[in-house]
Order: C-alpha cells, then structure tokens, then sequence
C-alpha cells in the first residue's frame, strides 16, 4: 500500500488530540489527496454521505530505534480500565501494523486550482500529518450495531466544566477558538499517568496546571474548585493573554 494523501489537522502533538473521534465536533480536519488520486470521478457521490471512515497510518507511534517493535499489551489511557489489555481489545496506536481508523463528518468536497481534492471534515481525532490510505462512507444501517457490548469499557467518559479568565476568553473569542479549546478540555485530555496522579475531583490538585497546543498556540489552563477547568493564559505568535 502507500498513502493517497495527508490529513491535516489542528493538533500538532498527542497531548491533548481526543481519545475518541466526534467526542469534540469542532476539531478540524483537511484530506488533500496527492494528484495521482484526484480523480473527479473517484469522488462521485460521495458527498451524499454525512460520514466517512478514514483509515490511516499513526506515523508517530514507532520505535525508530526498533522498527517493527510492539508489545502484546498496552496501559489503556482510561481510569477506569484495567491496568493492562490485550493491544487487540484496544484502539491503541501502538500495533504491529500502525493502522488507525476514524469516523469523521464530511463537511465539504473541493477540486483545488491545481487538480487536487480536498476534503473538509470535523470531529477529528487524528494528529497532523498523517498519511490516507483510504477513505469509505460511513453507512448507519451495516455500521451501527445496536445490541453491541463494549467489554472492559463500563462506563462512559466523565465531562468536566470548562471557563476561561476575562482575558483568555477576549483571546480565544478572536481567534475562534472558544468552542474548540472548550471540547477538548471538557474530556479532561491529559494522559492517565496525570489524571491518576493530579485528579481533577482531588482538592489537592486545586492550583495545578497543565498545557497542551492546539495548531501553533499553547493553551495553559488549572485545576479549580469542583473539578473545574480553567484556562489562564494563551500563547501564540499572534495574541497572548
């Protein structure tokens, strides 16, 4: 196989990329299929579709040191999970083939000036730069199974409140990122080592804070009183609070 184009997105590193896709609907994407695949007619119909599945390589997740290298089980990124599973009873980027797979929304379909295709879509999940190998339609009917069981996964993904302070908000407003910073903080992203370590709940962690970039901005936020999110400051080349 080889990719047919590269997902660009609006998260530059893993902190702070959702651990699931559609869980924040704000997070953007930008498929630019290579010219060899920009066929007009491999994209017929296509936009009829509210969804689609992309599948792609997590080109960040290998050992340059030991290609090829995985483990058998991985530390799941909940809480509430076991402390290991089986890297097939997970979603883990860390494979033997480092193939991930996405259900995004299909916002819009364009032919580029230059012969390329461009895909807009949202509710992305995947880091910037990761190489296409495929795009399907995302059909309810075969897709949805309704009588489904989510083995060690009980419970859903507990969601947090989220404020900003008079100035960061002013910032946020301007850059429109408001809705954006406030879907990914409200899931709590940080890795498991941080929440199990500094609790949001904990009254103890009241006064820490933490930092994640969203495209070329760093978003610095802090734990407050009854689990609350706080973002304090945003840097980046353009404004700063």
């Amino acid at each position: 196989m080889k990719p047919i184009g590269i997902i660009e997105t609006c998260f530059k590193e893993k902190f702070g990329v959702p651990r699931q896709s559609l869980m924040v609907k704000e997070a953007w994407g930008r498929v630019m299929l290579e010219k060899e695949f920009s066929h007009p007619d491999a994209f017929l119909h296509l936009q009829g579709f509210s969804h689609v599945w992309l599948i792609y390589l997590f080109h960040k997740s290998q050992n340059e040191n030991h290609p090829g290298f995985w483990n058998p089980t991985i530390a799941p990124p909940r809480i509430d999970a076991p402390p290991k599973v089986g890297v097939f009873a997970s979603r883990s980027p860390h494979r033997p083939n480092p193939i991930g797979m996405s259900v995004v929304r299909l916002d819009e379909i364009r032919e580029l000036p230059e012969g390329r295709v461009e895909m807009r879509v949202s509710g992305v999940d995947i880091l910037d730069g990761s190489p296409l190998l495929d795009i399907k339609p995302y059909l309810p009917y075969a897709d949805r199974v309704e009588d489904a069981t989510s083995g060690w996964i009980k419970n859903e993904i507990e969601r947090f409140p989220v404020g900003f302070t008079k100035d960061t908000a002013r910032v946020a407003e301007n850059l429109g990122l408001m809705a954006l910073i406030t879907g990914i903080l409200e899931w709590d992203p940080r890795p498991r080592s941080q929440r199990e370590h500094t609790p949001l709940q904990d009254p103890n962690s009241i006064g820490k804070r933490f930092a994640f970039r969203l495209m070329q901005h760093d978003i610095h936020w802090e734990i407050g009183p009854e689990s609350r999110i706080t973002v304090v400051e945003i840097r980046s080349p353009g404004a700063s609070s």
